[in-house]
């Protein structure tokens, strides 16, 4: 998901928020953007940001790439217990351990 928020430039004497036609804008939000421009520049230099499932923009399917990766690590614990499992199984999605639970064998 991608969030579009703009700075009115005004600001609260606490610091901490400010209404933004009907939104809520956190120094904290401005402080993430700028250490998430960070990272990617970072990335770009490294082959890790073409492992990254894209739409059709061009753009980072953050849910495609969180599926994807939490099925590979589910698969890659064999049947065992493990923290794709156990993050699964409190969000109560229970998968079959092996493909014949699939098919009802």
């Amino acid at each position: 998901a991608v969030v579009s928020t703009q700075s009115t430039g005004e600001s609260d004497s606490d610091d901490t928020s400010s209404l933004d036609s009907g939104s809520i804008r956190t120094e904290s939000d401005e402080e993430m953007q700028e250490y998430m421009r960070d990272i990617d520049q970072q990335l770009q230099g490294t082959s890790l940001s073409q492992t990254f499932e894209k739409d059709a923009d061009g753009d980072v399917d953050i849910d495609l790439n969180l599926v994807s990766n939490i099925l590979n690590s589910f698969s890659a614990e064999s049947g065992l217990s493990g923290p794709a499992s156990s993050v699964l199984a409190s969000l109560g999605v229970h998968l079959p351990r092996d493909c014949s639970d699939i098919a009802g064998s």
